[in-house]
């Protein structure tokens, strides 16, 4: 088992560092490809970028967890120096501040706001506001998405929470991309000059990023809702199964505790009562005993003059597990011993009597009473 755990925890650190370097690749095509000086001229590459760093990097780079690895490495003050910052949190605004209520509203409001046509042309003409623009992308969408996949906070939402935590983020969101989508002017003059230099229009230009922003973006959204739904029909169906087998261990449990009220253990009931029973004569079997000599060589409870000791004691013989320590204790084995105990374990001590089948049936149903 614990090489099982080892082995799975590997899988998942080696899945968490391809997350990671798959997310330092597209971070760096988003930002510092071609794609990045296209986004300058054309609203559509801009919003491709957008949604590069919003729907991949960052659910990528939350998948990961660095702040585990990152945490890890750092000196011994730096992680007490960073242990006390989030002792901050402790204050209910702070606190606010860090739910995952506040986080939403973040991803959302930040997507929002930085489309406005004014803040956006500002961020094209200023190079401090771009970057700005582009990390509070990342940062807000890093937050939701770990979030999402369970990771933050400490404890952490349901999968049902998280499945209309994403649904609701999906509606939100596609909305700035429909509204660019259909709307009848170009909003966005910066991009008039390099749409042109393409061959499209600023309105066509302007139509295929709201597009962009819309399509793509909901199907991204539509399979992480999906992979929550499957994981909440699985929650469901584990909680339907446990209560349906509740009944049956609940008669389980009671049988258990039941049988544990006999004095008797749990093997001798076996013995005594599960097995089938050989029908015989007890009173002829035990004269039978008596007749052969048994009581020469076992001591046998009932039989007069029954004491000896080279053979074990036949006392409680019906409630025993075994015969000779090698057959269970059933009528037919002990039947089957006495037939011919030689054949069974060869060498032992007691001899082939040459019994009848009536007379080792007496015997037999004799031995069973004595308990």
């Amino acid at each position: 088992m614990r090489q099982l755990t080892s082995s799975r925890g590997g899988r998942v650190e080696a899945l968490r560092a391809a997350a990671f370097a798959a997310a330092l690749v597209l971070t760096f095509l988003a930002l510092g490809s071609q794609l990045s000086r296209l986004s300058g001229f054309l609203f559509s590459a801009h919003m491709a970028q957008h949604l590069l760093l919003i729907m991949i990097c960052a659910p990528l780079f939350a998948a990961a967890r660095p702040a585990r690895l990152i945490f890890r490495v750092l000196p011994l003050s730096a992680r007490v120096w960073l242990a006390s910052c989030f002792r901050w949190r402790s204050a209910r605004l702070l606190s606010f501040l860090f739910s995952p209520i506040a986080i939403w509203l973040y991803f959302i409001g930040v997507f929002a706001v930085w489309h406005i046509p004014g803040l956006y042309a500002r961020a094209l003409d200023d190079e401090a506001t771009h970057i700005a623009e582009h990390l509070s992308f990342f940062l807000a969408a890093f937050g939701f998405w770990s979030v999402a996949f369970g990771h933050y906070p400490a404890r952490a939402l349901s999968p049902g929470a998280r499945l209309l935590y994403v649904a609701f983020a999906a509606v939100a969101s596609a909305l700035p991309g429909a509204l660019i989508t259909i709307a009848p002017r170009p909003l966005y003059a910066a991009h008039r000059i390099g749409a042109t230099s393409f061959g499209f229009t600023p309105l066509e230009d302007q139509q295929l990023g709201g597009l962009v922003m819309w399509i793509p973006g909901g199907f991204l959204y539509m399979g992480v809702v999906l992979a929550l739904l499957l994981l909440c029909l699985r929650a469901a169906e584990s909680r339907a199964t446990l209560r349906r087998a509740s009944p049956a261990l609940a008669l389980l449990l009671v049988g258990f505790g039941l049988a544990g009220c006999d004095d008797e253990p749990a093997a001798n009931l076996l013995a005594k009562g599960a097995a089938p029973q050989i029908e015989g004569d007890p009173q002829r079997g035990a004269k039978e005993i008596e007749k052969i000599g048994c009581g020469s060589c076992h001591t046998i409870p009932g039989i007069t003059g029954a004491r000896g000791l080279v053979g074990p004691p036949l006392m409680s013989m019906g409630r025993r597990i075994y015969i000779a320590g090698l057959l269970r204790n059933t009528p037919e084995n002990l039947a089957a011993w006495l037939r011919d105990p030689q054949k069974i374990v060869p060498g032992n001590a007691m001899p082939n009597m040459h019994l009848s089948a009536e007379q080792r049936r007496d015997i037999v149903t004799y031995l069973m009473t004595l308990r």
